[in-house]
């Protein structure tokens, strides 16, 4: 299951709904997008649960907006890379204070 939709990727790169033009491709850059967020997640010795966070959704988003932008304009498409890291940053912060209450509380 992807952890995030084409249309949501589309509505970032402010590409029309109505426009499927790059349906095909964009799906494709949420595949790679949600392999990076896995292998990253792994590091860090984390996964995504079944019911996808929305900071793992807004990194799928914003992963797969950069790999759709790089192939177009390379230069102008950090700022799609810079947030999808805040978001996963967001969660595996999240997920490592969990993981340190559970301990603690034991």
């Amino acid at each position: 299951m992807a952890y995030s939709l084409a249309a949501d990727v589309k509505t970032v790169l402010q590409i029309a709904s109505g426009v499927s033009t790059y349906d095909t491709e964009i799906t494709a850059c949420i595949v790679s997008a949600d392999a990076l967020i896995d292998k990253f997640l792994a590091k860090a010795d984390l996964s995504v649960p079944a019911a996808v966070p929305q900071t793992i959704e807004d990194a799928s988003i914003h992963f797969a907006a950069w790999l759709f932008r790089h192939r177009r304009d390379p230069a102008n498409a950090d700022v799609f890379w810079s947030e999808a890291m805040k978001f996963l940053d967001a969660y595996v912060e999240t997920e490592a204070e969990a993981a340190l209450k559970v301990v603690n509380d034991e």
